[in-house]
């Protein structure tokens, strides 16, 4: 079974409506104006949905930040590429990240559900459970609006909702689907204190204690690492690149993960001039 993971899509619109600006887009706005715009390559969507129809995946997860500034037009594009992606993948499930809530004004309007509803497995507000070909998939909303942050939440209850359905599981394989890292700091990336997840140690320990190996997917820090939790050994998390990036020595990508018999197989995916392959990740120890 092919899965693929791709996260932090960011498509964009720069706005000169002052009506738009008055709140944290402001900031959003002059960095797109004078830095995302030129490292978010929103014009691969195409290449990569011709790469999609040969590699031909059983089921597509989206980690989050399908926008950059919640825009009505943002999610009219991530709305169009999903939908042009599903004719290639039906099975796509889709979680927000902090930029789908950028703002309380898009939060209350309800804009990632009313562009991306169709696709969000959440059935309660912050997790859902769905078994796919005998492999566990636990959605987790980790995200809310912040006045200048763009750290993430996750509460006791809803820990307390997912362990539950974590010791109920009866498939082989488990993966948790969330936007934000439960690591703070790996060789790949640090996550300081305005961009982490507040809740990752309890969160941590609660799938640890849970006794069974899991696969933590992420996005976030927009940068492809895999290893295992230094604490908790059944744990193994992946952060996967931002999907259309370019910028220095950070090319943009996807994961691939490879279901295989009580086993996940990593390849991470670059862009450089194309789509490559890379050789099979083995995840770094703790």
């Amino acid at each position: 079974m092919r899965i693929l993971h791709i996260s932090d899509l960011h498509f964009w619109t720069i706005t000169c409506n002052p009506f738009y600006l008055l709140n944290k887009r402001l900031i959003g706005n002059l960095n797109l104006v004078t830095r995302r715009r030129r490292h978010i390559r929103q014009e691969r969507a195409g290449s990569f949905i011709e790469l999609m129809k040969s590699l031909r995946p059983d089921v597509v997860l989206v980690g989050g930040d399908l926008t950059t500034t919640a825009l009505d037009s943002e999610y009219e594009k991530a709305s169009g590429f999903l939908s042009r992606l599903q004719t290639v993948c039906p099975d796509i499930y889709v979680i927000p990240g902090n930029h789908d809530y950028y703002t309380f004004e898009s939060q209350r309007k309800g804009r990632f559900e009313k562009y991306l509803g169709r696709y969000n497995p959440l059935s309660d507000p912050f997790v859902s459970y769905h078994s796919i070909n005998d492999i566990a998939l636990v959605c987790l909303s980790t995200v809310r609006p912040n006045l200048f942050s763009s750290r993430g939440f996750i509460s006791k209850p809803h820990r307390d909702a997912a362990q539950k359905i974590l010791w109920e599981l009866q498939e082989q394989q488990v993966i948790v689907l969330a936007h934000y890292p439960c690591l703070y700091t790996t060789p790949e990336y640090h996550t300081g204190l305005t961009r982490r997840l507040e809740g990752a140690l309890p969160l941590r320990e609660m799938l640890g204690g849970v006794g069974r190996s899991i696969l933590y997917l992420a996005g976030h820090v927009h940068v492809f690492s895999h290893g295992c939790d230094p604490v908790y050994a059944n744990v193994t998390q992946v952060t996967t690149a931002p999907l259309f990036y370019e910028k220095n020595k950070q090319p943009g990508g996807f994961t691939e993960i490879v279901a295989d018999k009580d086993d996940f197989k990593i390849f991470p995916w670059t862009y450089d001039e194309g789509w490559t392959r890379c050789k099979e990740s083995l995840p770094a120890q703790g």
